[in-house]
């Protein structure tokens, strides 16, 4: 890893902090619940991803990403259950974005999405924002597409797959608040720059090859097939260990273009008549990513998301459903 690994220095209390609101908006009942958002520890991983975010922005960044934790964890946790349950609890959510509330009858985990919603929206600007309502779409539907798949049990390649992950996972959503945590947007204009767009989906397969290797062992325990070391060793005959090194050198050679490409942007402002509150925004940008990528394995040695006794099958027992009918509504705004 080319790239220093950095922390938040309020994470501690950021943690606290999320969890009260998890409390608050009726995610976390009792104290299982609490052990498992613990486990999962989205505060430390938007800690390592953020070392520089204000308080509000470190805060929305977490919760936010609790709201798609959750959801996974759901999903996941019914994975044998037929493609129309996926879409349904799926439409729940995207409905919120719709409509900026959840839909009637109300169920929990939806409207505290309604909650974080209404926090991403207030002051963001609209090219921001409509940049993130996309990328949450992406990340709904993938859920659809990804039962579709399983179902079907075609193998997948991996051009398509990388295509596919790109939206299933949440690292667009990670680079959206690597803007806004930090104070600052850019302007389509300036995310659209060649050079700038190949940092952004370099960024998002590093860090979407290297949650694939780290949930290995949990979603061979899950029976799932979304994952790159899976699409390796069907499409080029690799054992297991054979591919998890290819995964490897894959985000060697990322990393590698990213500083390389690094040393063009200076360039490339220019050539594009960047303003100079747009081209140091866009260098904080740069950095806030090599940030994100320096402090991603960090959180992965001390998180318990990917240990096998914290897959979904394991600790429903004593957990609270998050699409549970809502009888009181959550008193955070």
């Amino acid at each position: 890893m080319p790239f220093v690994s950095r922390c938040h220095p309020e994470l501690e209390a950021a943690r606290q902090r999320n969890l009260e609101w998890s409390r608050e908006v009726g995610l976390v009942v009792n104290e299982a619940d609490a052990h498992r958002l613990l486990a999962w520890d989205m505060a430390g991983l938007f800690g390592h991803w953020l070392p520089e975010a204000s308080r509000d922005g470190l805060d929305l960044a977490i919760d936010t990403i609790t709201i798609g934790a959750f959801l996974e964890d759901y999903l996941e946790g019914a994975m044998d259950k037929p493609v129309d349950f996926v879409r349904e609890t799926c439409a729940s959510m995207l409905a919120v974005l719709e409509t900026g509330a959840a839909p009637e009858p109300s169920t929990v985990l939806p409207v505290a999405f309604a909650t974080v919603w209404r926090r991403t929206c207030q002051g963001a600007s609209p090219e921001w924002l409509r940049r993130v309502r996309l990328h949450w779409k992406w990340f709904i539907d993938a859920y659809v597409e990804e039962a579709r798949w399983r179902g079907s049990r075609v193998p997948q390649t991996l051009e398509g797959y990388l295509k596919l992950r790109r939206e299933s996972g949440f690292t667009h959503m990670m680079v959206n608040m690597s803007e806004r945590a930090n104070g600052f947007t850019l302007p389509d204009r300036v995310r659209d720059i060649p050079s700038v767009a190949r940092v952004i989906t370099l960024t998002v397969d590093i860090i979407d090859v290297m949650n694939d290797v780290c949930s290995l062992e949990k979603e061979l325990s899950l029976g799932d097939v979304h994952n790159l070391i899976f699409v390796l060793q069907h499409e080029r005959g690799l054992s297991q260990a054979a591919a998890i090194a290819e995964a490897y050198e894959m985000m060697r050679r990322w990393c590698d273009e990213i500083i390389q490409l690094e040393a063009l942007i200076p360039q490339d402002c220019i050539q594009h008549g960047l303003t100079q509150e747009e081209t140091d925004n866009l260098l904080h940008f740069i950095r806030a990513l090599k940030d994100g990528i320096g402090g991603h394995p960090t959180w992965y040695r001390t998180c318990g998301r990917y240990d096998n006794a914290s897959n979904p099958r394991a600790v429903a027992v004593g957990t609270t459903n998050p699409m549970r009918p809502l009888l009181v509504m959550p008193a955070h705004p």
